[in-house]
């Protein structure tokens, strides 16, 4: 039995690998890398966000004028066509994973007693955290 879960286990990935969402992940990353600009403002973000935590981290509240200055950084990275469209099929492909694991966590929940969507248990009106509606478990993800 171990060897067909992991020979299962293979073939998802395989899939994965083979989804057009991760081609278009990384089609738009190399978009992403190959705009220079996209590139600098990168470089700006963690340059700023790394004094921010270095202040926080020295025990200090970081100035308005930091935290003016990572907002203005963001708000750039946002606008950018190249790292937007990247963020944006980093989404999807975020999506899918997590679509994936909702489906195993389901099975597991159903083989150890708990709720799969295949049966009628899965009652949202009961959710509870970590329970049959809540997400991640396969039973809808209230």
């Amino acid at each position: 039995m171990t060897n067909e879960i992991i020979e299962h286990a293979r073939l998802l990935a395989d899939a994965i690998a083979r989804s057009s969402v991760l081609a278009e992940l990384h089609s738009k990353e190399d978009v992403m890398a190959a705009d220079p600009s996209a590139q600098q403002l990168i470089a700006e973000l963690q340059k700023a966000q790394e004094h921010f935590m270095e202040v926080q981290q020295n025990g200090a509240e970081p100035s308005e004028a930091d935290k003016i200055a990572v907002d203005e950084i963001e708000a750039k990275v946002q606008a950018n066509d190249a790292i937007a469209a990247y963020m944006d099929a980093q989404d999807k492909f975020t999506e899918m994973l997590d679509s994936v694991n909702a489906i195993l966590a389901g099975a597991i929940a159903g083989a150890s007693g708990g709720c799969s969507c295949g049966d009628d248990s899965c009652d949202p009106s009961g959710c509870t955290p970590g329970g049959c509606g809540s997400a991640g478990c396969g039973c809808g993800g209230i």
